[in-house]
């Protein structure tokens, strides 16, 4: 059994771009800590905090499905190369002005939008990168590998976020993270430079019309369709909860910033401990219940934690739904779509999953946002029903009662990695 788990780590440019990808996930999570302690500590506002990171989730959202079709055009190494490089440019311009004092709100607002847009191009061409790494039998593992350090970067970046923002102030968090983007844009070159699949010169109107094809794609699939319910539901409610609902919920228990990281990080607790059961033990075949009921018990867990007396009991809360939503999803929806979508159309359908995210983000944050300005509990509460909502809606659904995580007889495409030879080429 260990074996298998450590199969995809037989594969160099895996673990070398997991390794960097890692990295930068830890300095994310001291950097989200920082920001916006940052943004509390200048204005006293939970809005203003909103309106920050609307600022960064607007333009995400418009420029998904073009990362999502430049991603197919050129390559997922190139894309998050300069993703890398432009977002670790901007965040250390901000960490520099912040260390000598003289950082503005919208200086703030001009990161935002930067790092908007960088992640737009950034995120499909994460999801697409896996299958050139690995082989697809390995993709469910390496998949849950990836996750496992996800949320080890989710327990260790809040926690070393706010540990050195209330010990050395924000800017250090921030530079640390700039510095992460650094290594990780040197990492990603290990990743292999996929054969270009267009023949025809770059062009607005050629663009355009891969998007169109995506979608029309996307839209004979009712998996799809169902998988997009999941998502969109699940943005309108974790969205808010994690940019303004926690920050709100650690500053009625704690003045400092070490509450908020010591959620978040409970949170990453639950999603690490998840990802490590679906790496021993694989993905359920049959997981549309699963999906149906975490719905249930996660709309329940938004309204408890909104009463919630203390911070332990609201960290116990996020470390069982962490760990549900990880096992449940988090490995085994990515897992779907690199094995059930053409490779060549894997960039699109990975941004149209992944728009309803940034869509929906503004959404959520301004409804929660404005909740919160008159009650914590009332926020969580709303939070809740998007998630009760949908899983209600599925239970109607047999298709989704039905919906399966293995993959089909068929391969979803070509250029796939080899099982490595060479002993010496195993691992780092």
């Amino acid at each position: 059994m260990l074996e298998q788990v450590r199969a995809p780590l037989r594969f160099r440019p895996f673990t070398v771009v997991l390794a960097g990808e890692g990295l930068s996930m830890l300095g994310d999570g001291a950097f989200g800590v920082a920001l916006a302690w940052l943004v509390l500590q200048e204005t006293g506002s939970v809005a203003a905090l909103a309106s920050v990171l609307l600022a960064q989730a607007i333009p995400r959202g418009l420029l998904m499905l073009f990362g999502g079709a430049i991603t197919d055009r050129l390559s997922p190494r190139t894309v998050m190369l300069w993703s890398h490089i432009v977002r670790g440019v901007a965040v250390a311009t901000v960490g520099t002005l912040a260390w000598v004092g003289s950082v503005q709100m919208w200086q703030l607002y001009s990161l935002a939008v930067v790092t908007g847009v960088a992640a737009a191009f950034f995120g499909p061409a994460s999801e697409t990168v896996l299958p050139l790494l690995l082989p697809a039998e390995h993709l469910p593992r390496g998949n849950a590998l990836q996750g496992a350090a996800e949320q080890g970067a989710m327990i260790a970046g809040p926690m070393l976020g706010g540990l050195l923002t209330a010990w050395l102030g924000p800017a250090v968090a921030i530079e640390l993270n700039a510095l992460t983007f650094l290594v990780a844009a040197m990492t990603v070159r290990a990743a292999p430079r996929r054969v270009a699949t267009h023949q025809e010169a770059m062009s607005v109107s050629g663009v355009l019309k891969d998007i169109g094809e995506g979608l029309r794609v996307a839209r004979r699939s009712h998996e799809v369709r169902i998988v997009l319910l999941i998502v969109s539901a699940s943005a309108l409610a974790y969205s808010g909860v994690f940019a303004v609902g926690l920050p709100a919920l650690a500053r009625s228990f704690s003045a400092n910033a070490v509450a908020l990281g010591t959620l978040i990080s409970a949170w990453g607790v639950g999603q690490l401990l998840g990802t490590i059961a679906a790496a021993i033990t694989g993905l359920p075949r049959r997981w549309g219940l699963l999906i149906i009921g975490m719905t249930v018990v996660e709309a329940t867990a938004f309204a408890l934690l909104g009463v919630s007396p203390n911070m332990f009991i609201a960290s116990a809360i996020l470390v069982v739904v962490g760990f549900g939503v990880a096992y449940s999803s988090d490995v085994a929806l990515p897992t779907f779509i690199q094995t059930r979508t053409p490779r060549q159309f894997l960039g699109r359908i990975s941004s149209l999953i992944g728009l309803p995210r940034v869509a929906l983000e503004p959404v959520s944050i301004a409804l929660l946002g404005a909740v919160l300005t008159r009650s914590v509990g009332w926020g969580f509460a709303v939070a809740a029903i998007p998630m009760l909502a949908v899983g209600l809606r599925l239970c109607f659904d047999p298709q989704a009662r039905n919906l399966r995580t293995d993959p089909p007889d068929s391969e979803a495409g070509s250029n796939v990695p080899q099982e490595p030879k060479d002993p010496e080429h195993r691992t780092l």
